[in-house]
């Protein structure tokens, strides 16, 4: 990724100043000066743009770039870091602004149309300062009001292009100010150029909130709910055993395995997530080491921490349960194998084909059995295995449907998903047949225990989902298909709420 395209995570930042105001004389004029001072003062490179100086027409749709509005794109080519500076009048940003944006953010250079229709933000990789003036007082700007020219400018803007995160800065109200207050502000502005590295990458809660990204909390729910659904299994059938500070660790220890693989994967597929343009929710990765938000060093150093963690929550399940301490531990062990060797050498599993295999076994048997066997149970038992089976083939068409999108960087690194190997034509029939095998086994295996609503629902959904998998086989779609992999994803989990209601009422009824 060239350097115009992402931001330093460490260094100097490229600062562009956009100063929105029509008049000259203004407090956002100074505002942005100061803001530009602060920010060369410390050693950024810094350009600015006044717009009342450009000459472009505004209300022109279609015409030819005039010059400055080249120069613009230039100016947001080159740099890392945008700031601008404008009144709010209206509610909204002045018009000046606003022909700005309409003019310089044209499609094929801020934003494309993605072959599944949606689309992709093409100046990823920056980061904002918005600074407003306004007259109204700022309770009612947010919370009555619901911050619109923020949620414009912000969001439905510069948000849309890819830019981000912002941070927003209001100074207001502007006519019953002061000229010490006015001066305040000046410092504050200037404060703000000065202090880019901290406020983007070392102020706490930008730090804390990349981490939460990188963490990937989607992911954590259902393997949390499967955890959950085996120790209630085991608390049934052992009920002198049962423990709820034992399956609370044990959840803990599932959640670390999950951390674990995901660091682990933001490691090593860092060359395929570079190279994808379909990455969204769902697939290619969080975008925090891409975007370079955080560094492969630091993502390493986390892993080792959560790996000790892990360790200590093993040591402290084996005393917890010293009948069950070997299989917790193997188990656990295993986890953490399958976790690190999914994608890290020298068994890359995934790139030897065993990649969707490998996650529904751990998003199903493994954490089902690290819940069940915490409250006494053994992995020989047969309870478990009876919801484990269908699980385990509901999981499948998610992930074999998550190396869609992926498939073209996937394919260029060697990775060899089902995508990948069969092809997408292929792969949704796998994918179609797991679906309908799913429901079969658990009418075979589970039904008796699974709530009739439960079951109708799985029968339902499979219909669903078959429905567009089929569609899928028929004309194979390329690009981000999120409305599809959500059909997928909520399917398997009907596939744990069955044990969870059966042994939960079970556990109620007692």
């Amino acid at each position: 990724m060239s350097e115009t395209s992402r931001h330093p995570a460490r260094g100097p930042q490229r600062v562009l100043v956009i100063d929105g105001h029509p008049r000259a004389d203004s407090l956002c004029h100074s505002l942005a000066e100061a803001f530009y001072n602060g920010a060369g003062e410390c050693g950024q490179e810094v350009r600015f743009l006044a717009l009342r100086d450009l000459a472009f027409d505004r209300d022109e749709v279609g015409q030819e770039l005039e010059g400055d509005v080249v120069t613009s794109q230039g100016c947001l080519t080159w740099a890392t870091h945008v700031t601008v500076v404008c009144p709010v009048w209206w509610g909204t940003m002045p018009a000046l602004l606003k022909g700005w944006l309409d003019r310089v953010l044209k499609p094929g250079f801020a934003f494309a149309e993605r072959p599944d229709g949606g689309w992709e933000g093409l100046l990823k990789g920056r980061t904002a300062t918005i600074i407003l003036t306004l007259d109204t007082p700022h309770f009612i700007f947010r919370w009555l009001l619901g911050s619109p020219a923020v949620r414009a400018l912000r969001d439905a803007t510069l948000g849309f292009c890819g830019i981000g995160p912002t941070q927003v800065i209001l100074f207001g109200p502007i006519r019953t100010s002061t000229a010490e207050r006015r001066s305040g502000w000046l410092a504050e502005s200037k404060m703000a150029g000065k202090s880019l590295e901290h406020q983007f990458y070392t102020r706490p809660m930008v730090r804390f909130k990349n981490w939460l990204r990188i963490a990937r909390l989607q992911f954590y729910g259902f393997p949390a709910m499967a955890v959950t659904a085996g120790g209630l299994a085991g608390m049934s059938a052992y009920p002198e055993q049962r423990s709820w500070a034992v399956l609370a660790v044990a959840l803990l220890g599932a959640a670390a395995l999950e951390f674990i693989t995901v660091l682990t994967n933001e490691i090593h597929d860092l060359k395929t997530d570079t190279a994808n343009a379909n990455s969204g929710p769902m697939t290619g990765g969080s975008r925090m080491l891409v975007d370079g938000h955080l560094t492969v060093a630091e993502v390493k150093r986390a892993r080792l921490m959560v790996m000790a963690g892990l360790v200590v929550l093993a040591g402290c399940l084996w005393m917890m349960t010293p009948g069950a301490g070997l299989e917790m531990s193997a188990l656990l062990l295993l986890g953490g194998i399958m976790g690190i060797g999914y994608t890290a050498p020298p068994m890359k599993l995934v790139y030897r084909g065993f990649g969707e295999l490998i996650v529904a076994f751990t998003h199903s048997a493994l954490v089902v059995m690290v819940g069940y066997v915490s409250q006494g149970g053994s992995v020989g038992d047969e309870i478990p295995w009876r919801f484990i089976a269908p699980m385990f083939l509901a999981i499948l068409p998610s992930i074999i449907l998550a190396g869609f999108p992926d498939y073209e960087a996937d394919l260029a690194v060697g990775k060899r998903t089902l995508a990948v190997g069969l092809g997408r034509r292929a792969a949704a029939m796998v994918a179609c047949a797991c679906t309908g095998l799913a429901a079969a086994v658990q009418l075979m295996l589970f039904a008796r225990e699974a709530p009739l609503v439960v079951t109708m629902a799985i029968l339902g959904h499979a219909l669903a989902l078959g429905w567009q998998l089929l569609r899928q086989v028929r004309e194979p779609r390329e690009g981000r298909m999120d409305g599809l992999l959500v059909l997928a994803l909520s399917y398997m989990v009907w596939f744990v709420i069955g044990p969870l209601w059966h042994f939960g009422s079970r556990l109620v009824g007692e």
